[in-house]
């Protein structure tokens, strides 16, 4: 289980649960699927899989949970077309004009008949708690799916103080300055992407992809004081990804030195092998998130290595 996004919070307090207190506050929130005139629900369930396992993987002091989620597949189109065949039925078999109020409500009564029928999709988000650090990893694509998943946490435990990063200095300042200057920590190296937003123009920007980012060209666009808001790093040659001005983390990648730890370990069954990408992978991010925080922050090489040791 390999994450491919990360959005992580600071834990404000200490993290008052264990997996088993853990896992009894979520069996009160347990995944259902949906009803015949359900549009979505939402619950959690095992991290493996679907009856392996408790609802929290435990390993290595780190936790982790799976929000599971269904929504019927009904499309606006789809809705439309139903809507406007009855409605023109009525006009027509009546001979009158069926007005806004009472469209509204065979809008509801098709919707209520199409239900039934439509198809459904799950999707899973997952999210590991480290208590030691205090941090609470999402592998989301966004802040705002990875809300989705602290809001129900929040519900299931009743609170859940917590905050994104907290910096004192812009991630776009600083990616920007890295790429002007060609000049980033020494355990980082810039990838062959970036996006480059004009603050001058809402909306206005410029995707680079697959390119030398230390080009004549990049360097115009900085030079016309464009600023740096997403940009492709490589960590210690052991993980790939793209870092964003609000510190998430996207399309991430574990390389091979990564995978081969992961392949040396001896794995009976799917339940160990998950167990063992899921220490490795802790393992791992609980260096490199600190990392990234001390980078932005500027933190001396010096201090840095003395905090991730």
């Amino acid at each position: 289980m390999w994450f491919k996004n990360l959005c992580f919070y600071k834990l404000e307090t200490e993290f008052p649960f264990d997996a088993e207190n853990l896992e009894q506050r979520l069996e009160r929130h347990l995944f259902q699927p949906c009803g015949k005139l359900d549009l979505e629900s939402g619950g959690w369930a095992p991290p493996i899989g679907d009856g392996q396992g408790g609802l929290v993987h435990a390993a290595n002091g780190y936790l982790m949970v799976c929000l599971k989620e269904e929504n019927k597949l009904l499309p606006a189109s789809v809705l439309k077309e139903a809507l406007t065949e009855r409605v023109s039925l009525i006009e027509e078999e009546q001979a009158r004009k069926v007005r806004k109020r009472e469209k509204d409500q065979l809008k509801d009564e098709v919707l209520l008949d199409m239900l039934p029928r439509a198809f459904s999709r799950s999707r899973r988000t997952y999210a590991y708690v480290d208590p030691h650090e205090g941090w609470l990893v999402v592998d989301a694509p966004s802040w705002k799916k990875a809300e989705e998943l602290t809001e129900r946490l929040r519900d299931a435990l009743g609170s859940l103080p917590i905050v994104p990063p907290q910096l004192d200095t812009a991630p776009q300042a600083v990616m920007t300055r890295w790429l002007s200057t060609d000049q980033v920590p020494s355990d980082f190296t810039i990838g062959d992407e970036c996006v480059l937003n004009d603050p001058q123009l809402e909306g206005a920007e410029v995707r680079c992809k697959r390119l030398d980012l230390s080009s004549s060209e990049v360097k115009t666009h900085l030079k016309a004081g464009k600023l740096v808001s997403r940009l492709a790093l490589h960590w210690q040659d052991r993980m790939s990804f793209v870092l964003d001005a609000d510190m998430s983390v996207k399309r991430l990648k574990f390389n091979d030195v990564v995978q081969d730890d992961s392949g040396d370990s001896e794995a009976d069954s799917d339940a160990e092998r998950f167990d063992s990408d899921f220490s490795i992978m802790t393992l791992e991010l609980a260096r490199l998130i600190p990392r990234l925080m001390a980078v932005i922050e500027g933190t001396t090489e010096n201090q840095a290595a003395a905090a991730e040791s």
